[in-house]
């Protein structure tokens, strides 16, 4: 492989990002772009100094080493089997797939290829998450039991095209999108879910045609007995809050901003005053710890905010790149990718279900030789 990882980056409207870190974080370069919108390809290759190719079969001919697909979410997973199957590597967005089938696919073009496939969920490289990782890994706060995310935002401008038409968006889509709310609390107690029960609220409030789910709501059980809550809402007119988070443990807990000059917060047993029935304890800021646990996340360098989402994106991208080189495994693996995505596909299973748990399957365990029943099963 070149000093440089050559990138073809599908998807321009969120590939523009990616664009972007790769100049802060080095070693790598765009020399590929595929948007279905051709002129805006070309137009962005020319400022680049790359080819824009006017399919996504040419652009996998080339000789780039890795794709990003930030196309929209139904081609996430046939786009990242195909970029496997022509021996690259993949970064891809949120969510890896929308069905259990597609996983069960993406699982087996990683075998086969032995190529690095990553999810990028960049909401578990925020500095928040990162330090609140480092907490729990340190025990601060006890035996973890709860814990919660939320993603408020209200996306109804996106369900339209320039036409009126709906877009992807508004079409609705399969599966919950709960990655950029699951994923980080996964990744925090290192554990995976078992079992989920949802609801949702039923769409067509604000436009009869647009009939997703106004809210999902979910319930889940961890392999190691921790309850999670997760909201999802990309529809409601409010302030946006996309990066709630929430821990309950048996010697401290924490809880994110919520908006008004709010700040995230923790109480630590071992730190701060005890909490009592008559004198129950206080919040304190959880800025107060980064200095002493996310020293190297405050000393990242000014590029590397161009992703648009803090320092996330260039402490992902750099992981990936170590990953290509072979320095380091990727953190969000096809396996982890799936421990993120496929609740959110059986949490469908669940609300047409009226609530009832739904179990959810271990992708380490899936074979190549499984009996046509088992790969007709939706999530067990």
């Amino acid at each position: 492989m070149n000093d440089q990882v050559r990138f073809g980056v599908v998807g321009l409207r969120r590939g523009q990002s990616f664009v972007r870190m790769c100049s802060a974080v080095g070693g790598a370069r765009v020399t590929a772009l595929y948007d279905v919108d051709l002129p805006r390809s070309r137009r962005a290759a020319a400022e680049l100094g790359a080819s824009a190719f006017g399919s996504y079969d040419e652009l996998l001919s080339s000789d780039v080493d890795a794709v990003v697909i930030a196309s929209p979410l139904p081609y996430h997973a046939r786009q990242a089997v195909a970029a496997l199957e022509a021996g690259k590597h993949v970064l891809s967005e949120v969510t890896a797939c929308q069905t259990t089938e597609d996983a069960r696919e993406l699982v087996r073009a990683v075998r086969a290829s032995g190529k690095v496939y990553a999810l990028a969920e960049n909401y578990t490289y925020l500095d928040e998450v990162e330090l609140v990782k480092r907490l729990h890994d340190d025990g601060r706060f006890g035996d973890v039991y709860y814990g919660e995310g939320e993603y408020l935002h209200d996306c109804r401008d996106l369900w339209y095209g320039e036409d009126g038409g709906l877009t992807w968006r508004g079409m609705g889509q399969l599966g919950v999108y709960c990655t950029h709310s699951l994923g980080p609390l996964l990744y925090i107690v290192e554990d995976r879910v078992v079992s989920v029960s949802a609801l949702a609220v039923p769409g067509g409030r604000f436009d009869p045609r647009v009939t997703c789910p106004t809210m999902d709501l979910m319930q889940m059980v961890t392999v190691r007995g921790l309850t999670l809550r997760v909201r999802v809402d990309h529809v409601s007119p409010r302030p946006h809050q996309m990066a709630y988070y929430a821990l309950q443990g048996t010697r401290g807990c924490y809880e994110a901003w919520r908006g008004l000059g709010d700040e995230s917060k923790v109480w630590l047993e071992d730190e701060h005053e005890p909490s009592r029935f008559h004198a129950p304890a206080r919040w304190h800021p959880l800025a107060a710890l980064a200095r002493r646990y996310i020293p190297d996340r405050l000393e990242a360098p000014p590029g590397a905010r161009a992703g648009g989402h803090g320092t996330s994106e260039y402490w992902m991208l750099r992981d990936f790149l170590a990953a290509v080189r072979e320095e380091a495994p990727p953190r969000i693996d096809v396996y982890r990718a799936l421990d993120y995505t496929l609740p959110g596909i059986c949490a469908v299973e669940s609300q047409s279900m009226e609530g009832m748990p739904v179990r959810v399957s271990d992708p380490r365990g899936w074979g190549h030789d499984l009996p046509d029943e088992q790969l007709q099963e939706s999530c067990w």
